[in-house]
């Protein structure tokens, strides 16, 4: 579609059609709906026949177009004098008493005028759920208190922020895109807890509202949903602090978010917000009308992820963005959240059946090197996918409308070009965002080059020279944690060179001391036989020949785990010990050099070997998951738990509740060292940092020769624990939840005591 023909789109739309375009868009409602907090003695519109959700749901706004005017006076007036039952404009009694009288007309005159009144409205307490609520304000609205970065945004949008008293938001990470309500001297910041209210949070606002005590206080509390308010929904509504519910982030919902706020805030806000929402609303429109023409055979196929490695549920926001652009949603997962990953093979469900994936990640209108997302350690749960080179990053910090666009033009390029989609975005910015002029020196903010919009794989290639990078290689071994395993299993204190660090990643990984040539490479391979091949050749031709310090090369004769695998040594008498030894298992070759002085001896060999990769444990995992006293995980979230499994694999696992499930499992494999390791690592990377409120308190062995793991207590009414260990070469993996309940230190060790006490 050519620019041109895009102007056209949207003056047509803007001339002919704009209210019916936003009706289609935001209106919603059905004589079903619920009204969860209606109020004693108040009027309630839902409960007639045929009801549907006005553009704009206040009370007074009679004719339930996107405005509030004097034809809505003149329609009260006329409903007065001709006895017109309510049920035909709900929304005319503005009072909410339940009748028509010149009292609602006042109020209305009072809303256009911006005078003083108490106001009524339907906010968007729970759109998927289909339920409504009402709620009052003191209009003119002021002081308010927003609960996360995109309410907040809104604010902005509708050049509202000076309105904000005060905001709860990790805006710290954002400093472009939050430039103007950071430098308007009027908001305050309450904390930076992303999700939700935590308790911080809650006496920063106390505090606040007794700040505002000689303007009214708080007016209100802008949320995205409940899980949004924490514990404190009660205290909140108890303290007399309206709350006000907004779907900001979703493509279509946000509109009418954005002008049902700008009403709320008065006359001057609720004219820009109107020109806001139209905008919106007639871009996406566009957007919509011009992918409709695509068949349903040729719609592109896609999931939606956020944080990384987390699939948006069908109703999310995030997969919002790919439907409205004209794409087809494949997670499967119903609901409006989302659901982590939880191994790296979990992504291949959609193999085959996916064309593209939205990663959607917020990253401040700022430029950003491809590789802080390409390469982040989170993307191992992505590379197994078959659209992983498909993927495109979305940055969230772009108005809705903008995602959208860009989407779009992702999906049908050949409609919606990438051209049109930095066009429309320059516009936002200059009409709506024109603050970000002043974060860049030159005095022009260019949404091309000064901030990411998009980043897809090709981006990736072009930062670093337009090289390929090494293709990696598909291996259930990581070579990272290969190297951590025998670091584990081996005491290298005894060994020349110490101390010895781990260094690498899932395809290179070397244990290396800080000073000497001494040496533990893993190293992928796609045909790691052919490398061992190599090096057998090489030892083969020094074994039997003697060393220039003296002694003779001698063949290592101890089992190593490995597919095949060679080595030698040779003591020098009085001086030191040296052996070399190579091998491969699947695709992962290893090649060390170690030394001990004076000399090396059979048990130093048959140990270095044993721990170059793990064997299979001969502990039975079905009989030591047996024994695990299941009455200790009564009081776990999805209860009650049962045992399933064989010898080599089993699990002591809950019911699957809304696709989630927890479990401890035990692996008798060889192959779950690597997972254990790499866990292990995770977790003590983890270890002290927040958690949705709380902090992550480390568990050590607890009678494992080897693990490690947290238990976390979260402000949101759940407890967990993450904990993998090892004993007798079987590992076990802890996943539980505790909810309404914490754990103390005592309570997490007596879990994993108990699951180590089953082995042996």
């Amino acid at each position: 579609m050519s620019r041109n023909a895009m102007i056209a789109i949207v003056v047509l739309i803007a001339a002919v059609a704009a209210v019916a375009a936003a009706a289609v868009l935001m209106s919603g409602g059905n004589s079903d709906q619920k009204n969860p907090e209606p109020g004693p003695g108040t009027y309630d519109p839902t409960k007639n026949a045929g009801f549907t959700k006005p553009v704009l749901p206040v009370f007074g706004n009679a004719d339930g177009n996107s405005v509030i005017d004097d034809a809505d006076v003149q329609l009260i007036r006329k409903m007065i004098s001709e006895n017109t039952p309510l049920s035909s404009y709900p929304f005319a009694d503005a009072d909410r008493d339940g009748t028509v009288s010149e009292k609602d007309a006042g109020i209305v005159s009072k809303i256009i005028s911006n005078q003083s009144t108490d106001l009524w409205f339907m906010d968007q307490y729970d759109l998927v759920a289909g339920e409504y609520r009402f709620v009052k304000v003191s209009y003119p609205l002021r002081n308010l208190v927003t609960q996360n970065a995109d309410m907040l945004l809104l604010t902005m949008m509708i050049d509202a922020d000076d309105k904000v008293a005060g905001y709860i938001a990790n805006i710290d990470n954002y400093p472009n895109e939050f430039y103007k309500v950071t430098h308007n001297n009027v908001s305050k910041s309450l904390g930076n807890t992303a999700r939700y209210i935590a308790p911080k949070d809650w006496e920063a606002i106390k505090n606040l509202d007794v700040e505002l005590g000689n303007v009214g206080g708080i007016g209100a509390i802008l949320v995205h949903s409940e899980s949004a308010l924490g514990d404190y929904k009660n205290d909140i509504l108890a303290a007399g602090i309206p709350l006000v519910y907004l779907r900001c982030t979703d493509p279509v919902y946000s509109m009418d978010a954005a002008l049902l706020l700008g009403t709320l805030l008065g006359t001057e806000n609720a004219v820009k917000a109107k020109d806001y929402a139209d905008e919106c609303g007639i871009t996406v429109k566009s957007v919509s009308n011009a992918v409709s023409k695509v068949s349903e055979a040729d719609k592109k196929r896609f999931i939606s992820l956020c944080m990384i490695c987390y699939i948006a549920q069908s109703e999310s926001q995030y997969t919002s963005i790919g439907i409205q652009a004209g794409g087809k949603e494949m997670s499967g997962l119903e609901g409006n959240t989302s659901v982590r990953l939880q191994s790296v093979e979990a992504i291949t469900q959609y193999n085959g059946k996916i064309d593209r994936i939205l990663n959607c990640t917020t990253k401040d209108c700022v430029p950003l090197d491809p590789a802080v997302l390409w390469e982040d350690q989170d993307i191992r749960y992505l590379e197994k996918s078959s659209s992983f080179q498909d993927m495109i990053w979305v940055n969230m910090s772009m108005p809705i409308s903008c995602r959208v666009m860009y989407v779009a033009s992702v999906f049908y390029p050949d409609i919606i070009s990438p051209q049109e989609a930095d066009e429309y975005f320059q516009m936002t910015v200059d009409k709506y965002m024109s603050y970000l002029h002043k974060t860049v020196d030159d005095g022009f903010f260019d949404v091309k080059t000064d901030m990411f919009t998009l980043i897809d794989y090709q981006d990736y290639l072009d930062s670093k020279g337009g090289e390929i990078p090494p293709e990696k290689v598909d291996s259930e071994y990581s070579a990272i944690a290969m190297a951590n395993h025998f670091v584990s299993a081996l005491d290298l204190t005894q060994y020349n060179g110490n101390p010895y660090t781990v260094e690498g990643d899932d395809q290179k990984a070397s244990v290396l001391p800080q000073s000497g040539k001494y040496y533990v490479n893993y190293t992928l391979y796609e045909d790691a036989e052919s490398v061992y091949k190599t090096a057998e050749a090489e030892y083969l031709g020094k074994i039997g020949t003697e060393s220039a310090m003296g002694g003779t090369y001698t063949k290592i004769d101890s089992e190593s785990g490995l597919e095949e695998g060679i080595g030698y040594y040779v003591n020098v008498p009085g001086k030191i010990g040296s052996m070399y030894y190579a091998g491969y298992i699947e695709k992962c070759f290893v090649e060390l050099h170690l030394a001990r002085t004076p000399e090396l001896s059979a048990e130093d060999l048959e140990n270095i070997v044993s721990a170059i990769v793990a064997s299979d444990s001969s502990v039975s995992a079905i009989e030591a998951a047996k024994k695990f006293d299941l009455s200790l995980l009564s009081g776990m979230a999805n209860a009650p738990f049962s045992v399933t499994g064989d010898d080599m694999k089993a699990s002591v696992q809950s019911e699957l509740v809304n696709g989630r499930q927890y479990y401890i499992t035990y692996d008798s494999n060889s192959s779950a060292s690597i997972d254990f390791e790499t866990k292990k690592a995770e977790f003590k990377e983890k270890d002290g940092t927040s958690y949705m409120g709380g902090v992550r308190m480390a568990i050590t062995e607890c009678g494992f020769d080897d693990g490690f793991g947290f238990y976390g207590n979260t402000d949101r009414g759940f407890s967990m624990i993450q904990y993998v260990g090892c004993k007798d070469g079987c590992y076990v993996d802890i996943y539980l939840r505790m909810n309404n309940a914490e754990f103390t230190q005592e309570s997490a060790e007596a879990i994993v005591k108990a699951a180590a006490q089953t082995i042996g």
